[in-house]
Formats: C-alpha cells, sequence, structure tokens
C-alpha cells in the first residue's frame, strides 16, 4: 500500500519536534541542575564565611570580655587606692592639727596666763609680778646696742619693771627678716619666764620718763606717730610696741615672709585689728614731741636700710599673711649660739640664729647679685666684708621741689627745694635745701 509523501513528511517534521522537544527538555533540566548545584555550592561558601565570621566575633566577644574584666579589676584597684590615699590625707591632716594643737599648748604651758578674768577681778598684781622681755631683732648693730643696754637699764629701773634683755642675731646671708627673729624673741623670753614683751628697734632710746612700760592689758604703742622722728601715719606700730604674751600668740605673732627692711610691722597691725584688740599709745600731751621723746641712733652710713623690693615682693608685702607666724617659726631657723653677755655691768641674752628661707615661695630672700633699676649701692662704712644694700633712687619730688642728680653709687637725686619752676640744670647751681628767689625782671 503506498503511503502519500505529505503524511510521511508530517509524521518526519512530528518526530524532528518531539526530537527536539526532549532534547530541549533535557537541556533545561541540565542547565538548572547545574545552577541549583552552583546556588548550593555558593550558599555553602556563604554558610562557611558566616560561621568562620561568627568564630571570629565569638572569640572577639570572649577577648574583649577579658579585657572588660581586666579594666573592671584595675578600676577597682584604683578606687581602692584612692580610698586609701585619701584616708591617708585624713589621718595627715588630723597629724598636723594634733602637732599643731599640741605645739600651742606646749606654748601655753611653758608661759601660762599671768592670771584669769576671775583672778584679775578680785586682786590686782603688783608690777613685780610681771617680768619684761626686751626683744631686740639684731645684725650688725653692736654700736648701737652698746648705747642701748645701760640707757634702757636705767629707764626701767626708774620704773621698777623687771626685764630680760633677749638679743636675737641673724648670722645667716640672706636678707634681714625682723619678723621671724620677733617671733624667736618671744619663744625665748617664754623660757625665761617673761609674760609679757616689748618688740624694740635697737637704735631708739626712751627719753620721756612718762612713757609706760608695765604691764599691757592691751598693746600698748610706745613710739606713737605723734611722738616717732620718722614715722606719723595713723597705722604705724614700729619702733616700740608692747604686748603680753598671750596676746602675741593670739595674733599669731608676726609674718615671717618679710625680708628685707619694712612692711612687717604694717602687716602685725592688721592681725592686732583682726583680732579686735585695741592699741594703746600715749597722750599727745605727753609733754615731748617729734623731737625730743626718742634718742634715735640710726647711722645710714653704718646701718643703711636694704629697701629693694625684687619680683612681686612689694605687692606680697601688702596682703594679709594667714599663712606664716609664730606658729609656723620653730622650723624655719637654727640655733647656732647661745650665750650671755655682758654690757656694763648688764647680762643680755644673745641668741645666734640662722634662718632658712623657701626661695621658690619667698625668692626676695636672697641677698642680690646687684642692684635693680632704680636703686643703688650703698656700702656699709667701715665694714670688713664690704657689704653693701640696695637703696632707692628719689623718683619723685613733692610740689615746689626739684630732683637733681644721677642715680649711681657715687652721685644720687635729691629733691632740692624751689620758689618757682626751673631747669634741672639751673636748681643745680644751688646749694641743697636752699629756697631758689623768683627770677629777676
Amino acid at each position: 500500500m503506498r503511503v502519500p509523501l505529505g503524511r510521511v513528511v508530517v509524521v518526519a517534521v512530528l518526530l524532528c519536534a518531539m526530537l527536539a522537544l526532549a532534547t530541549f527538555t533535557r537541556f533545561i533540566k541540565s542547565d538548572c541542575a547545574q545552577q541549583m548545584q552552583l546556588a548550593v555550592h555558593d550558599k555553602d561558601d556563604e554558610l562557611t564565611m558566616a560561621a568562620q565570621n561568627l568564630n571570629i566575633a565569638l572569640e572577639a566577644k570572649a577577648s574583649l570580655g577579658e579585657e572588660v574584666v581586666r579594666l573592671t579589676s584595675q578600676l577597682q584597684q584604683s578606687q581602692q587606692k584612692n580610698q586609701q590615699l585619701e584616708a591617708q590625707m585624713q589621718e595627715l591632716m588630723k597629724l598636723q592639727r594634733r602637732l599643731a594643737e599640741d605645739k600651742r599648748e606646749k606654748l601655753q604651758q611653758q608661759n601660762p596666763p599671768p592670771w584669769n578674768a576671775v583672778a584679775a577681778a578680785n586682786s590686782q598684781p603688783s608690777p613685780n609680778d610681771h617680768k619684761l622681755a626686751l626683744v631686740i631683732p639684731y645684725r650688725n648693730a653692736r654700736k648701737e646696742l652698746e648705747q642701748f643696754v645701760p640707757h634702757i637699764k636705767t629707764f626701767l629701773d626708774k620704773q621698777s619693771v623687771p626685764f630680760e634683755v633677749i638679743v636675737v642675731e641673724q648670722v645667716d646671708d640672706y636678707r634681714f627678716n625682723r619678723g621671724l627673729l620677733a617671733n624667736i624673741g618671744h619663744l625665748k623670753g617664754v623660757e625665761r619666764g617673761c609674760d609679757y614683751m616689748a618688740l624694740h628697734d635697737v637704735d631708739l632710746l626712751p627719753l620721756n620718763d612718762n612713757l609706760d612700760y608695765h604691764f599691757p592689758s592691751t598693746p600698748r604703742h610706745i613710739s606713737a606717730p605723734w611722738l616717732h622722728p620718722n614715722y606719723h601715719y595713723n597705722t604705724f606700730i614700729g619702733g616700740i610696741l608692747l604686748m603680753s604674751m598671750a596676746h602675741f600668740r593670739l595674733v599669731d605673732g608676726l609674718s615671717t615672709r618679710f625680708w628685707g627692711w619694712g612692711r612687717e610691722d604694717d602687716e602685725l597691725y592688721k592681725r592686732i585689728v583682726e583680732k579686735k584688740l585695741q592699741i594703746e599709745r600715749p597722750p599727745k600731751d605727753i609733754g615731748t614731741d617729734t623731737t625730743n621723746t626718742f634718742l634715735h641712733l640710726h647711722d645710714d652710713a653704718y646701718r643703711p636700710r636694704d629697701m629693694m623690693k625684687i619680683g612681686n615682693q612689694y605687692s606680697d608685702g601688702k596682703q594679709r599673711d594667714t599663712h606664716s607666724g609664730l606658729s609656723t617659726t620653730l622650723g624655719l631657723f637654727d640655733l647656732k649660739s647661745e650665750r650671755d653677755v655682758d654690757i656694763d655691768g648688764v647680762t643680755i641674752h644673745m641668741f645666734s640664729v640662722a634662718l632658712h628661707c623657701n626661695e621658690e615661695d619667698t625668692p626676695w630672700c636672697v641677698t642680690p647679685q646687684d642692684c635693680l633699676h632704680g636703686y643703688y649701692k650703698q656700702f656699709i662704712k667701715d665694714d670688713p666684708q664690704h657689704r653693701w644694700v640696695c637703696k632707692r633712687c628719689a623718683i619723685n619730688c613733692w610740689r615746689g621741689f626739684v630732683l637733681v642728680g644721677h642715680c649711681t653709687e657715687t652721685d644720687t637725686p635729691v629733691c632740692k627745694k624751689i620758689g618757682r619752676d626751673i631747669s634741672e640744670e639751673e636748681a643745680a647751681e644751688w646749694p641743697e635745701g636752699t629756697i631758689i628767689p623768683p627770677k629777676q625782671r
């Protein structure tokens, strides 16, 4: 039977189509399998990497935890150390307070008040129940001391005042510290049974017998501004000041920060006022004045005043010193010698001391190698060591005066009185102290 050609072609086409479909299907399945295998492989890689990252993170967490533990431990140890240091500081402060209290109690035991308020109300002690310590801060003033001692003995004998002369001599190379020497003199006076003291310039001799050196109930300034030869401002308490030992302790003595000449008395005035103590002074009608109440022995050629201010010394000296005084004195000096000296039959007690100075705190304690601008050297007359001090040059004159001269070791400026406005050159032709007449027309 003969098959038509067209049907054969159709069958062949269908077979080819079925073969192609089968081939395509097998290809698709093979490709999908490959894609799935690749996807699974990639996922395995991702899982492996994720697992590795997780392990790294876990290790980092563990390490971080160890670091946190270590730092926490260090912090706790630091806190414990801070607590221990704080406790030690508290103990140290308590110890310092106890030492200060013990020191004050020791001083009070060495020098108890002469009588309490009840006893004073019931009985008045006689003058002989007290003893005066004449405290003399001293350096290179033998000539004045030899005049002072016999004079003051005669003066005090007239008033029947028992006394001891306490001379505190500074023997170190630092600048003179009158306040610290006065505090030492107080301590030595207490040791010798004195219950009040006179802080006394060695070159100021009392002449008026009405100046009262008996025991003072309140600080007594003998050399009042209306009687002292040189200083007349209202708050001046230098020269000669009487205080009971109890009052001197109450104000904590003098500041020890003043090196060189001046201002320690002004700071003491602030301490006295701060403690509400009244300052007693001789009456203005005592019968003498600034010219004849005292004999002033000061010779500037032999005892020139060390007036130079170094660094911030001037501004520091204007402040109330709340850190130093009698209570800090014991650690600020070495006692080099202690001896009794006879001057015209009077035994004086001489204490030679070397002072200590914190040169970082008060650099002005050191004797300068040279004078600063505005100062000139003045050599001490007849001094075998050829020592000198710095004196301030005159830089301003009062109205009616003119400044003449130069600031050198041999030529110091002076203020000359004038009767009219003139030049320095013209003023130099006139003798010092003369009044220059008006210019002739």
